[in-house]
């Protein structure tokens, strides 16, 4: 008896250091990140069937028409990806023969890390379930349920390449932040039986930067390597809003045996905003660098090759530009099926299936909407980002148990397949291939009122090799090994009245 009291108080030791250590949190697949609620994230995300806590508006809204008392949630987590990516990249001359370096050069075959930045991820909830209202559960919770923050610098202008135009250090980015803003509303039809709706009032903001590539269209002798294609930092930030919706039911099939449906909607939120380009004009004394530009009613000489700050005229190249821009940022829909087993009275055994729809997501096409980018002798109007990803599957499973009266100990496991495509695969969207993930976490209540909880979450993907692609030059494919490795840490804090 004694040693089977130990065997499971270490067994509680060692589940609860794994919920203390402090880890990093990132997006799961696609955009998305890994889920809210603590005891959902501590069983793998497999509460669609349970869905007994303010979560539930995200998991299985219909769910909260079961809750027993309201609750008010502050939840917080912390972002930093482990991503990591070799570069392999190169371009071909024009007779497809020799690979010239395009600025990857000193970054190929070195092993790159996105520049460190921590994003705290914080998620509030409250819903009343008060006994007067027979059933009927309102309330709403805040959370980010898309999110990437990635930086990189890989980027360096070719050596014979002269310029004085100086790259960031993050002269590739992808900061992108979707705030949920969710009232819910639950409603028990029969003592067995409830269905839900959540509203998703839905705020996007985007960062996104990186080189782009112009080709050189002076002709002979302006474009011989390495001037057949200009190179140019492009960046935009906008926002956009937008509605979305999921909904729910619950069924209790038996006196042990829970089954719940929910799905979203999917949404569009048309992201505006302002786009600017700086063209890297480089400089070299011993070309003729002079053409005469037709610009609508003017007529003007323009120096290609004398770099982007003349010491005379210094706006000589006009080498900045801006304009308005719009496209549509696409989030997927999403439909899951959950159940939750109560095997004893102290275990909760739950399995979740879901499949998100991120086929959806084809690409951005960012629309230049008043004349377009200076970007040589033309203007660029439109700059699209692919992604052409698939659907996603996920299959978890994962356990609540009462090991004391006010401590529950929590555990799950989860398989998620990859989303995103070999074809348009980048550092700004590094999602590698399918994920293993283990979770635990613990819960202790206080006077019977408040709730204090811990969840770490490891995610293991699968590394990705991406071959060259048609002569892949930093434009849409990133050739190169990537992996990714995922810890999150989740402390959160309920109060029950």
């Amino acid at each position: 008896m004694m040693c089977e009291s130990m065997t499971r108080r270490s067994i509680a030791v060692l589940i609860l250091a794994a919920a203390m250590a402090v880890g990093p949190m990132a997006q799961a697949a696609g955009f998305a990140t890994p889920g809210v609620g603590i005891k959902a994230r501590s069983m793998g995300g497999a509460f669609r069937g349970i869905a007994d806590d303010w979560s539930a508006a995200s998991y299985n809204p219909a769910g909260l028409a079961f809750l027993k008392s309201s609750q008010l949630n502050l939840s917080l987590g912390t972002y930093d990806p482990r991503a990591a990516y070799t570069p392999n990249i190169s371009s071909t001359s024009f007779d497809g023969t020799e690979h010239r370096d395009i600025g990857f050069n000193a970054a190929n075959g070195l092993e790159h890390y996105p520049i460190d930045e921590v994003w705290p991820m914080p998620s509030v909830a409250g819903f009343a379930a008060p006994e007067a209202w027979n059933g009927f559960v309102a309330g709403a919770a805040i959370s980010f349920p898309y999110d990437v923050n990635y930086a990189w610098d890989l980027y360096r202008v070719p050596a014979n390449y002269e310029t004085d135009y100086q790259f960031t250090e993050q002269n590739y980015r992808t900061d992108m932040d979707v705030l949920d803003i969710h009232p819910t509303f639950a409603k028990k039809l029969s003592d067995n039986f409830s269905v839900g709706l959540g509203i998703g009032l839905t705020n996007g903001d985007v960062v996104f930067r990186r080189p782009i590539f112009v080709a050189n269209e002076l002709g002979m002798n302006f474009d011989e390597y390495p001037f057949n294609q200009f190179v140019g930092d492009f960046r935009l930030e906008g926002n956009g809003f937008a509605l979305g919706a999921n909904a729910g039911i619950m069924w209790k099939a038996s006196d042990n045996l829970t089954v719940g449906i929910s799905g979203q909607t999917p949404i569009t939120i048309p992201i505006s905003g302002t786009a600017e380009l700086d063209m890297a004009w480089p400089t070299d004394d011993q070309r003729d660098n002079s053409l005469v530009v037709v610009d609508g009613d003017t007529v003007r000489t323009k120096l290609f090759f004398s770099g982007n700050y003349d010491p005379v005229v210094q706006s000589q190249n006009q080498p900045h530009s801006a304009s308005q821009y719009d496209f549509d940022l696409k989030l997927p829909a999403q439909l899951g099926l959950g159940l939750g087993w109560q095997a004893s009275d102290r275990l909760m055994i739950g399995f979740d299936g879901v499949v998100t729809f991120w086929s959806a997501v084809d690409s951005w096409s960012i629309v230049m909407s008043d004349g377009g980018l200076r970007a040589g002798t033309s203007e660029l109007t439109q700059l699209t980002v692919p992604f052409e990803w698939k659907d996603q599957v996920k299959i978890s499973g994962g356990f609540d148990y009462a090991y004391r009266e006010n401590l529950m100990i929590r555990g799950g496991a989860y398989y998620e397949s990859g989303a995103s495509a070999d074809s348009t695969f980048s550092p700004n969207f590094p999602n590698d291939g399918d994920v293993f993930g283990l979770a635990g976490g613990f819960a202790v209540t206080l006077a019977g009122h408040m709730e204090l909880a811990a969840a770490q979450e490891f995610a293991f993907y699968s590394s990705r090799t991406i071959d060259s692609f048609g002569g892949a030059d930093g434009k849409t494919v990133f050739p190169g090994e990537y992996s990714l490795t995922r810890y999150e840490t989740i402390l959160s804090m309920t109060y029950r009245f």
